[in-house]
């Protein structure tokens, strides 16, 4: 296992389960912990976290390594969800919907952003070669790949069926095989953080919700 950056589980996992809460701000504690036992990405999201928590550990903490592998396989297994423990997803990430979604070793992306079913985000080859760079409120679309070693900006959307294989600049929105730049408004309409649009600060909603 390699040495990553310190990363607590409720920290980023409270910012997580924020983005799917946002849309039900009314609901109390027993209904928000029924739609988390039966959210599959709420799943995905949980066993990511837990095993980046873990990765920045020492001592005892280890020995739950077996463990997290356990739970990880049968994640995979159930959701078709692949979020490898190697990359490094930022708080606040969203998916949209469980199915064929590989996210691969040395991906970073950064905070609130979305992925939808069928994305890939990964090396050109698996396991191996330099991995793509996102931004803060990045959106991908339903089907959409970036692969390699290319930079998408901040607040940039990836139409659905999209293929990156070039950088992508901030702010704007991106189709098609190959992916190219069409318009200059970017992933706003597509990721809702509230009405505050502070999602760290509003994720202590998920502490006292019920």
């Amino acid at each position: 296992m390699e040495p990553c950056p310190k990363e607590r589980f409720w920290e980023a996992f409270r910012r997580d389960l924020f983005r799917y809460f946002v849309y039900s701000p009314g609901a109390g504690l027993l209904r928000n912990a029924i739609f988390c036992l039966t959210t599959e990405a709420i799943w995905a999201n949980a066993a990511y976290r837990f095993g980046r928590a873990l990765l920045a550990a020492d001592g005892a903490a280890r020995l739950l390594w077996p463990f997290f592998r356990l739970w990880e396989m049968a994640v995979r297994l159930l959701t078709g969800i692949h979020l490898d423990v190697r990359a490094q997803i930022g708080p606040g990430f969203y998916i949209g919907h469980h199915g064929s979604i590989y996210v691969g070793p040395g991906v970073r992306i950064g905070p609130d952003c979305n992925i939808g079913q069928m994305c890939y985000v990964g090396a050109a080859v698996a396991e191996a070669g330099a991995a793509p760079q996102m931004g803060s409120r990045v959106y991908l679309g339903p089907g959409s790949k970036v692969i390699g070693a290319v930079t998408i900006g901040d607040r940039t959307a990836i139409g659905a069926g999209a293929v990156v294989l070039d950088d992508i600049p901030a702010g704007t929105t991106a189709v098609g095989n190959p992916a190219r730049v069409v318009s200059k408004i970017g992933s706003d309409d597509f990721i809702y953080l509230g009405e505050s649009e502070t999602p760290a600060a509003s994720a202590e909603a998920v502490n006292m919700a019920g």
